[in-house]
């Protein structure tokens, strides 16, 4: 039971990893002389748009959302 348990464990972890998108981002420096870590972050959807959050004129919040892009 403890194999099963083990061998699907390993099949998810590597599943997500392959379904994440990132891109591993080199440490540079700034013009201004300011030095920036390396980091990750993820790759976009080409079909799909980001929408921020706001707030109408009457104050309702209108949360944040991902949609696709219109064709």
């Amino acid at each position: 039971m403890k194999k099963v348990l083990i061998v699907l464990v390993l099949m998810l972890a590597t599943m997500s990893g392959a379904l994440a998108k990132e891109v591993k981002v080199k440490a540079y420096t700034k013009k201004d002389g300011t030095k920036v870590a390396g980091y990750t972050r993820d790759v976009k959807d080409k079909d799909t748009v980001e929408v921020k959050g706001y707030t109408k004129k009457d104050g309702t919040k209108v949360a944040g959302y991902t949609r696709k892009k219109a064709k």
